[in-house]
């Protein structure tokens, strides 16, 4: 157990549950002070912290039932903060990673059209590709490529990435389809 939490449970002393859940209870607020957790995340860092599964799992319920935790609104949060910058899959990704749900997962996304994956990849190509491409060939397909793959690694979908690609290019002077 995590030195701040309530007093350590060993096991030559079996703690008591009552006191366990509101110690768990208590470990639950002060992370929640922190930073806004999913439930799961909430159980892991419990448990991580030496409590039982039960303890955990109580202490996160009770956070929820009282308000404090809402994977729905997390979800929502986190998808405002990073769709100008990231693609879908790389924004599910981080949710799933944070414990949430595939449901809130999905109600969260539904509101990023393809229209808006496209104008998010373009916003982010031009400020990746510099001022003026490279003339030579060989050096603008380069860099176009590693602009391309930054692009996919931030989540973007396929056709968003080429689309983007298609019209920073063209606005540089020469067509890259």
């Amino acid at each position: 157990m995590h030195p701040a939490s309530a007093r350590a449970f060993d096991d030559a002393c079996p703690p008591d549950p009552d006191e366990e859940r509101r110690a768990a209870v208590q470990a639950a607020l002060r992370i929640l002070g922190g930073a806004a957790q999913s439930e799961a995340s909430l159980r892991r860092r419990l448990e991580h912290r030496g409590f039982s599964a039960a303890a955990s799992r109580d202490a996160a319920e009770t956070a929820a039932r009282l308000g404090y935790v809402d994977d729905a609104a997390l979800a929502d949060s986190i998808v405002t903060r990073r769709r100008s910058r990231r693609g879908t899959a790389r924004i599910a990704a981080e949710l799933r990673s944070r414990g949430v749900g595939e449901e809130a997962v999905r109600a969260a996304l539904s509101g990023i059209s393809p229209d808006d994956q496209r104008a998010a990849a373009l916003a982010e190509a031009r400020r990746r590709l510099p001022t003026r491409l490279p003339d030579d060939p060989t050096e603008r397909r380069r860099t176009l490529t590693r602009v391309a793959a930054a692009l996919s690694r931030a989540g973007f979908p396929a056709d968003a990435v080429s689309h983007a690609l298609r019209h920073a290019a063209s606005e540089d002077g020469e067509d890259a389809a």
